[in-house]
């Protein structure tokens, strides 16, 4: 039996022109917001399990869609650069990063309800060591803005956050204890697992983004005052990283 007119809601939509009335509602809203019927499957948008594992929230599914030519580069741009370019958003070291992680993305894989895990490390690796090969380099840094930034360490985290503030054209000064740049990546992981010329290639890469000084042998502390940090730079970042050794759980490990 059909509803009387009067008791209807809402006008139905072929009579939106009718006594000016110029709204309607759109059947596909309905379907896509209800929850209550298996017929209508809805797309919720969430973080992917491989992005939301990542500790250094990459767009991994982004990259990897590119990479299987599911999403498209801009016209002149070939697709290992656009992957290259969408990996290092958010971390500098693909390369890298592709040989060491213990990538906990790939627990929360979605392919391992199925079979195995996406072998996301090696894809990054591939995309690091390609960009390596092909030359690729950063985009230029904006103008700077007249911020001055300290950084303590040139190991990973030094190094990536002097990449990111000069995407923002703050200009960066690197405090280095040692005579090279790497920290962790060099004095801590052997050769065979992260080859040197890798390295060298990754971090050269964003000393060229420029207004990026390094100053090696420099100890904060002992050859250069917080005191004089604190009036000379805009702020202060301690990226001193975990030197220490673990110890072993013996009893007496300390004197041997």
């Amino acid at each position: 039996m059909a509803t009387p007119s009067n008791e209807m809601k809402t006008k139905p939509s072929w009579r939106r022109y009718e006594d000016g009335h110029s709204e309607w509602e759109s059947w596909t809203d309905k379907i896509f917001n209800q929850d209550t019927s298996h017929k209508c499957p809805t797309y919720v948008h969430k973080t992917p399990p491989c992005q939301g594992s990542c500790p250094s929230g990459e767009d991994i599914r982004g990259w990897l869609q590119i990479v299987r030519q599911m999403e498209k580069p801009p016209a002149g741009m070939a697709w290992q650069e656009y992957a290259f370019r969408r990996s290092t958003d958010a971390n500098p070291f693909p390369s890298m990063m592709g040989r060491v992680c213990p990538a906990p993305c790939q627990d929360g894989c979605n392919r391992n309800e199925l079979e195995d895990f996406v072998g996301i490390n090696a894809v990054e690796q591939f995309i690091g060591d390609t960009a390596i090969a092909n030359g690729y380099r950063f985009d230029p840094a904006p103008a700077d803005t007249g911020k001055r930034i300290a950084i303590i360490g040139g190991g990973p985290a030094g190094l990536a956050a002097a990449y990111q503030l000069r995407r923002k054209g703050h200009a960066c000064t690197i405090f280095e204890a040692n005579d090279t740049l790497g920290g962790m990546f060099k004095y801590g992981i052997p050769g065979y697992r992260v080859p040197r010329d890798k390295l060298d290639a990754e971090i050269q890469r964003i000393l060229d983004l420029g207004n990026v000084e390094v100053r090696f042998k420099t100890k904060v502390g002992v050859d250069v005052q917080v005191a004089d940090l604190e009036k000379d730079y805009d702020a202060i970042l301690w990226a001193i990283g975990c030197q220490s050794g673990r110890g072993l759980p013996v009893p007496g490990w300390k004197d041997t």
